[in-house]
């Protein structure tokens, strides 16, 4: 498959891995740093690289650690990611951004807003998870979720090896794998599947986070099935969560618990959409991600 999208760039961290990276939009517009999804990699995107242009944003995409190029990070945690984010901001000279999320690169962003508050200005995310401890979270989940929550917390080998064997059909057949994830799809989405143009971004996307195996997608479920270790509740950063009622893979109760642990966010209900409504919202999402300046944490 060949992939025309931007260039794809590196910076050295810290410790010494490479963390990959790719911009999408106009250079000099407002740096938003965008979460993928899990599975994700940095061709995750919503629209054509003139679409971002002509919403005067600048939006960087890195791959998360294990993911498409970027180095793996042994025992990588929630809490780990902020770091990364703040030193690939450095190295772009980029002092403060705003931060979007597509489902379970949600719990990134917002650790981002917990951890370096100081360096987001707000955060947008679309069918985020919640923490997976909390009363009836998995319920109404679609199987093949459910499932890779369960093992990940308590048979971490069998969800690993599954997960190698996964990661080999995804990259060799990603249109195969996503035509098979999407037939138990709402109908929102199997809409917007449907477009030939996303389709091929998702299979590329798809296929560049398993460039390396499974280990990325295998460190994101375990982070997401395991308890978080932020505090939620102390987060001052502008949250937005946008959730379609319609969603069987994040079902729109982990909106509403987001909600009521984190009282200054603003929960944004989406009738009749389901999981993906980020290509359907984008420019709103964008609008609003860049439009308020966050305070400085006490």
């Amino acid at each position: 498959m060949n992939w025309d999208g931007p260039e794809t760039r590196f910076v050295r961290l810290h410790d010494g891995r490479r963390l990959a990276y790719t911009e999408w939009g106009d250079p000099a517009g407002s740096p938003v740093v965008h979460m993928h999804g899990m599975p994700g990699s940095r061709y995750e995107h919503e629209a054509p690289p003139d679409y971002y242009r002509s919403l005067g944003v600048r939006v960087i995409t890195p791959d998360r650690p294990g993911y498409g190029m970027s180095d793996p990070q042994r025992h990588r945690r929630l809490v780990d990611w902020p770091a990364d984010v703040a030193e690939l901001a450095d190295a772009l000279g980029i002092a403060r951004f705003g931060v979007t999320a597509l489902s379970g690169g949600g719990i990134y962003a917002l650790a981002c807003a917990a951890l370096i508050p100081d360096r987001v200005t707000a955060v947008v995310t679309t069918g985020c998870p919640g923490p997976m401890q909390f009363p009836g979270a998995l319920n109404n989940m679609r199987l093949m979720t459910r499932a890779g929550v369960w093992l990940a917390a308590r048979m971490p080998w069998l969800f690993e090896a599954g997960a190698a064997v996964l990661a080999g059909v995804v990259h060799a057949h990603p249109r195969f794998f996503i035509d098979q994830a999407f037939r138990d799809k709402p109908a929102a989405d199997l809409r917007l599947f449907s477009s030939p143009a996303v389709a091929a971004g998702a299979a590329a996307t798809l296929r560049e986070a398993m460039h390396r195996g499974a280990s990325g997608y295998v460190q994101d479920i375990q982070v997401l099935a395991l308890p978080w270790n932020i505090s939620l509740g102390d987060i001052h950063v502008p949250v937005e969560l946008w959730h379609g009622d319609q969603d069987n893979v994040i079902p729109v109760q982990h909106g509403y618990y987001l909600k009521s642990v984190m009282p200054g966010a603003t929960l944004r209900i989406c009738p009749g959409e389901a999981h993906m409504l980020l290509w359907s919202h984008l420019a709103e999402v964008m609008r609003d991600v860049t439009a308020t300046p966050s305070p400085r944490a006490a």
